[in-house]
């Protein structure tokens, strides 16, 4: 029985987030990016305004220059052409330029530079026309679409009608004023233009976009069985249990092993434990913990303190016991100062029973208590 949006009432996993990402599926906002691109753009032309006005009225009197000769010629055109690119080009490219940089930057901004290159690997369902159908005529996200740009579409020509509604006495004379004046009046008109147009577009843009948030988080939420078989597969698969052992063994030994031979004393249980000891009056209060394992990773610190002289004691109890209570680079518990402190005495009388042993640091081999 396939579930229903009522048997959803889980948060969606990491794991099924992260999923979702990589195959493109986030949520954003055209209308957001279309609206701050055209913030950007706006308050960019309004800054070159000095610069395009100049421009216009320089290709105003080239043109009346021409006019006025009675001729056009292939040298005239490209004259006329050098000065539109020279004059009015780069703030026109400037424009474009922040238009795009904009729209990009939030683009990326709110889908957290997500790249889903699952996203573009051809799928068969993306093939079947009647799912296309289903998805273009029998779903509601089009109609929401196509509601949305009618309506933002409505907007765009009220406010220009407006614009132009405000200074419709002027146009007719238009033609009669000074290129400067001319642009100045046509600047006018699409300042009060932008004015009308931003706030509801970037405001249409905002909703948009937490609409199109919380409508992912809906889609993206689990069912409890979802969330029992998601757990059972991370953390239920023995085969994915096996790996982490591994992993951890292998970490263990190679971050303990290279400090055995630093060790004063390994004591043991007699196989399944070992944990090995440092002990500096001079640098620290206690004993350190400088190696420690179970079963084979125990073996391998008894391996390693054979190799380089360690004394290895066997106590069972106090082996299993630091090994359940002390971490690797930190001092032993106060609890077991008594115990160790035995121990050490038991490792330096067996130092000064050596021959040749006395204002020397040669250690002692393997003892059993």
């Amino acid at each position: 029985m396939a579930d229903t949006e009522q048997d959803k009432t889980e948060e969606a996993s990491d794991r099924r987030i992260q999923q979702a990402r990589e195959e493109g599926r986030v949520a954003t906002s055209k209308e957001l990016v279309a609206a701050v691109g055209v913030v950007a753009g706006g308050g960019t032309l309004f800054a070159c305004l000095p610069l395009l006005g100049d421009g216009y009225r320089g290709l105003v009197d080239a043109m009346r220059a021409r006019a006025v000769a009675g001729e056009l010629a292939m040298g005239d055109v490209e004259i006329i052409a050098v000065t539109v690119a020279t004059t009015m080009g780069p703030s026109l490219v400037l424009t474009l330029a922040a238009t795009a940089i904009a729209m990009a930057f939030t683009g990326t901004l709110i889908t957290g530079f997500n790249v889903a290159p699952a996203a573009l690997e051809p799928k068969a369902e993306r093939l079947d026309p009647f799912k296309a159908a289903q998805n273009q005529f029998f779903s509601a996200q089009p109609w929401v679409q196509l509601a949305k740009g009618l309506a933002i579409a409505s907007f765009i020509s009220w406010a220009a009608w407006a614009c132009v509604r405000e200074h419709i006495d002027a146009i007719p004379v238009l033609g009669t004023l000074e290129p400067r004046a001319q642009f100045a009046f046509l600047g006018s008109m699409a300042i009060d233009f932008l004015q009308r147009v931003t706030p509801v577009v970037v405001a249409i843009g905002v909703v948009d976009f937490g609409w199109q948030k919380y409508n992912m988080s809906r889609q993206m939420m689990m069912t409890k069985e979802e969330v029992k078989q998601e757990h059972k597969e991370q953390e239920g698969d023995p085969k994915v249990k096996a790996r982490r052992k591994q992993r951890a063994r292998q970490i263990a030994m190679q971050s303990q092993l290279p400090r055995v031979k630093e060790a004063d004393v390994v004591i043991v249980n007699p196989t399944h434990y070992a944990v090995a000891l440092r002990y500096r009056r001079e640098e620290n209060a206690a004993p350190v913990v400088v190696a420690r394992g179970v079963d084979h990773v125990a073996l391998r610190i008894r391996a390693e303190a054979g190799r380089h002289e360690v004394p290895i004691i066997e106590d069972r109890p106090l082996a299993r016991a630091l090994y359940a209570r002390t971490q690797f680079g930190l001092p032993i518990p106060a609890e077991f100062f008594g115990p160790v402190a035995q121990v050490l005495a038991i490792v330096y009388r067996q130092r000064a029973a050596r021959p040749g042993a006395i204002g020397q640091s040669a250690r002692g081999g393997g003892a059993s208590r």
